[in-house]
C-alpha cells in the first residue's frame, strides 16, 4: 500500500506541474498548451477512484470507520456489515450503470476536444474504481461475516 500512495502522491504531483506549465505558458507567452485542463481532470479522477478503492480497504474514510471506532466485539463487525451490503449494493449498481454508459458512448465514438481521448477512458475511471469497490466490498463483506460468525477479536485498523 505505501507504494500505491507513493504513486497516488506523484500523479497529484504530475497535475499540479502540468498546471503550473499550463498557468506559466497561458499568462507569460500567450500559448495555451491544448489538453492541458482535460489531461489533468482525467488523470484526477482515475486517481480519485483509485484511491477510493484503498480508502475502502484500509477502512480509514472518516464515514466508513467513525461510528465502529466507537464499538467493540460483534457490535463492531454487525456495523461494518451493514457498510459492506450498502456498499456493494451501491457500488454494484453504480458498475452496472457506469458499464451500460461506457456501452453507448462507444457506439458513439466521441472523443474528447483537446486530445482527441476516446471518451470511453475517462469515463472508465468510474467504472474500474466502481467495479474495484463492488469487489472490496463483497471480499470484506464475507471476511465481516466469518469474523462475526467465529466472534473473532477485532484488530484495530491503521491507516
Amino acid at each position: 500500500m505505501g507504494a500505491l500512495h507513493t504513486l497516488l502522491g506523484v500523479t497529484l504531483l504530475f497535475v499540479v506541474v502540468v498546471n503550473v506549465v499550463n498557468a506559466v505558458s497561458r499568462y507569460l507567452f500567450g500559448i495555451s498548451p491544448v489538453g492541458a485542463d482535460e489531461l489533468m481532470v482525467y488523470v484526477v479522477i482515475w486517481a480519485v477512484m483509485v484511491s477510493t478503492i484503498v480508502s475502502l480497504i484500509l477502512r480509514s474514510h472518516i464515514n466508513v470507520n467513525l461510528l465502529p471506532l466507537y464499538t467493540k466485539g460483534r457490535v463492531r463487525y454487525v456495523l461494518y456489515i451493514i457498510h459492506d451490503v450498502a456498499a456493494v449494493v451501491a457500488c454494484g449498481y453504480a458498475t452496472y450503470a457506469s458499464w451500460l454508459f461506457i456501452g453507448r458512448i462507444s457506439k458513439l465514438g466521441v472523443t474528447s476536444m483537446g486530445l482527441g481521448v476516446p471518451m470511453s477512458v475517462p469515463h472508465a475511471a468510474l467504472l474500474v474504481g466502481f467495479a474495484g469497490l463492488t469487489v472490496t466490498a463483497t471480499v470484506m463483506l464475507v471476511r465481516d461475516v466469518l469474523a462475526l460468525v467465529r466472534n473473532a477479536p477485532h484488530a484495530e485498523v491503521h491507516p
